[in-house]
């Protein structure tokens, strides 16, 4: 926009001859106060104007009109601002009241975040705070990750990488190992309850007998005697009867006259050391039905039926106790 003085061109705003001094804009020549804005009406008299559409607007008002309006605060937007759903904000009126706020530390996200059973987070709380961590290594587990049947979780890459417990399947990392076990791998859960020494085992095993007996199990006041032995005694023991994974035996001693089986009297029951106290109580319920069925003079039977038994027994002790876990949930429930 120039300010001139030729000779009498005419004015675009009211059409007149112009005398004097006039201002040349938008291709055409202006009197000073014919050249107004086209929102209000008044006239432009410095060098900023903006144009649209062929009309002159103060700087302004030009923003009043045109630019777009913060949804929530309905003032124009001048500067950087949000779109959200369609709709335009200020940086500011966006993150203070219309963003998500992360669930963990409560302040607005911008960029990049992550969603978790509904709630918002910024990506550096969720990966320290929410997300689950590896059992073995620590580290945040941001991508797929494995969960073993007792609910662990863990990278991938540990899978194969560390050895299992020989009893429950966990893994166990170098850290948990027991140096001093050379028979097989133990985590920490199932060595933290084994069954290490003859007094622990004995104990365990009366109690057995008593509930077994309970149950009409009855084993003729016999003193059967429990003994713990390392794999390769339990190998004589099994002598080819079961596979290298059995866990316990029950010996017997078969007495005959003229080819003729006399009796059979249980000398014991034998089980692997080192045994979770659990493991070792499930192989001795099992080991104590084969006890049963040899006092009882019940033999012949095929391997399935006579495994199956065992198991059974097994499998009554397991409702039993899982009953009596109950009840006792049930009483300290009451009496909290």
């Amino acid at each position: 926009m120039n300010m001139t003085r030729p000779s009498q061109p005419l004015c675009r705003g009211c059409g007149q001859s112009i005398n004097g001094y006039y201002l040349s804009a938008l291709g055409a020549a202006w009197h000073p106060e014919h050249f107004v804005c086209a929102t209000c009406h008044q006239p432009i008299n410095n060098t900023q104007v903006n144009v649209r559409e062929g009309k002159p607007y103060h700087t302004q008002c030009y923003r009043d009109r045109f630019d777009p309006r913060c949804a929530y605060c309905h003032k124009p937007i001048t500067t950087q601002y949000y779109t959200h759903n369609g709709a335009s904000y200020h940086l500011e009126c966006y993150q203070e009241h219309i963003g998500p706020r992360c669930q963990y530390c409560h302040k607005p996200i911008l960029g990049q975040y992550y969603t978790h059973e509904g709630a918002f987070y910024h990506s550096e709380c969720y990966r320290d705070h929410v997300v689950p961590r590896c059992a073995y290594c620590g580290k945040p587990l941001m991508s797929e990750y494995l969960v073993d049947h007792w609910g662990t979780k863990y990278c991938k890459e540990h899978q194969g990488q560390y050895p299992t417990c020989a009893f429950c399947g966990r893994l166990v990392p170098p850290q948990q190992q027991d140096p001093q076990s050379s028979e097989h791998v133990r985590c920490p859960i199932c060595r933290a309850s084994a069954v290490e020494s003859l007094p622990q085992a004995r104990a365990i095993f009366q109690g057995l007998m008593q509930q077994l007996n309970a149950q009409g199990l009855q084993f003729n006041n016999i003193p059967l005697q429990i003994e713990l032995v390392d794999r390769a005694r339990l190998a004589q023991l099994l002598n080819g009867r079961s596979g290298v994974d059995a866990l316990g035996v029950t010996t017997h001693s078969t007495h005959m006259l003229n080819g003729q089986v006399v009796r059979t009297e249980v000398n014991g029951i034998a089980v692997l050391r080192g045994l979770p106290s659990t493991l070792f109580r499930g192989v001795c319920v099992h080991e104590l039905g084969h006890a049963w069925l040899t006092l009882q003079g019940i033999r012949g039977l095929p391997s399935w039926a006579e495994e199956g038994f065992c198991e059974s027994c097994l499998s009554y002790w397991k409702l039993l106790r899982h009953i009596a876990e109950e009840l006792a949930d049930g009483t300290t429930m009451m009496q909290a």
